[in-house]
């Protein structure tokens, strides 16, 4: 799957979580199923936070603590 399906699944996730946001691990959860079956956990994990502060850097989410947020 491209990094780009990946940010339309987070940014609906975010969306549906609402004001109450999401932590990286629950966003984690809900990717694992569509995450290249050839990586290693820890790689995709890695993966999905790269995604994550990526969408932060082009300002499109945000994070406050530990929780993502969408702008």
């Amino acid at each position: 799957m491209d990094k780009a399906k990946l940010q339309q699944m987070i940014l609906q996730y975010l969306q549906n979580a609402g004001a109450a946001g999401a932590k990286r691990d629950a966003i984690f959860d809900y990717l694992k199923d569509v995450l290249p079956k050839t990586k290693t956990s820890e790689q995709k994990e890695r993966m999905v936070g790269n995604i994550l502060v990526e969408m932060k850097d082009v300002g499109i989410i945000i994070l406050k603590g530990r929780t993502w947020y969408i702008k």
